[in-house]
């Protein structure tokens, strides 16, 4: 449908600066090539194939909790970029304080001055000296976090390490999945390694990744994809164990209570 196309518009994918739910829910299905699409889906065909398909929980089967799981580890992986992204308004925050105090004021003109004015009127004018000259000395770690902020994040790779994580909590407490082999674990984990140290925790590492290291690819949601599929998947599991709790001749299996 032509009325449809222009909600595809790529401006309309999810960015930190002014990102939504719905930019969120876009990015997670948009591709920007049929190489980028395939390789996704075929990630999420393995890895979901594992946990929904070759599963001896109904639950797991369920359409409901596959959906679910997509948007979860989807949206999850977006809210972990933008905590990191507060990191690092955090760490520049405590540079520029750290400048404020390096360049206050301590000598007994200004002390006088303040006496004089009733407060330190002077801090003003080396804050705003320390701010300046902090951020001209780092331009360009201010123009990385411009850029963590401004660019589109586009693809369904939040959710293919969310799965990743899933697999790898079901396949060490679940009793409903099967175990990993060794070569995947020596995969799965060397991946979630590399995206960890690809990811610009750092001002510095975000500044790397920017100007001299950058490859495109968007390790920091890779990687917490993984991680909020994991806690994702210890969620199902214990709800799964709550609902087939039993105690004495009461049992709870989500359908109400059976004497």
């Amino acid at each position: 449908r032509n009325d449809f196309h222009r909600h595809l518009n790529i401006g309309r994918t999810y960015r930190i600066y002014d990102g939504d739910i719905s930019s969120m829910i876009l990015s997670m299905f948009y591709h920007i090539e049929p190489g980028h699409l395939f390789v996704n889906m075929l990630a999420l065909h393995r890895y979901g194939s594992e946990l929904f398909v070759n599963t001896s929980s109904k639950r797991w089967k369920s359409f409901f909790i596959v959906v679910l799981s997509y948007l979860v580890c989807g949206i999850a992986a977006f809210i972990g970029i933008e905590l990191l992204s507060t990191y690092h308004e955090y760490q520049w925050n405590q540079r520029v304080n750290n400048a404020r105090f390096a360049r206050k004021c301590n000598h007994w003109i200004c002390e006088s001055i303040n006496d004089i004015w009733g407060e330190d009127i002077s801090s003003h004018f080396t804050n705003a000296w320390a701010d300046w000259s902090t951020t001209l000395a780092n331009m360009d770690v201010k123009l990385s976090m411009w850029h963590f902020k401004l660019i589109y994040r586009i693809g369904a790779s939040g959710v293919v390490y969310g799965w990743m994580g899933m697999r790898l909590l079901t396949s060490w407490v679940s009793p409903h999945h099967s175990r990993l082999n060794t070569l995947d674990y020596f995969f799965l984990i060397g991946t979630l390694a590399h995206d960890l140290s690809m990811s610009p925790v750092s001002l510095e590492d975000l500044r790397i990744s920017v100007f001299l290291e950058g490859d495109g690819i968007d390790h920091s949601a890779h990687f917490l994809g993984a991680c909020f599929g994991f806690l994702w998947a210890f969620i199902l599991i214990l709800w799964e164990r709550i609902s087939n709790f039993r105690f004495g001749g009461w049992s709870w299996r989500g359908q109400g209570r059976r004497l």
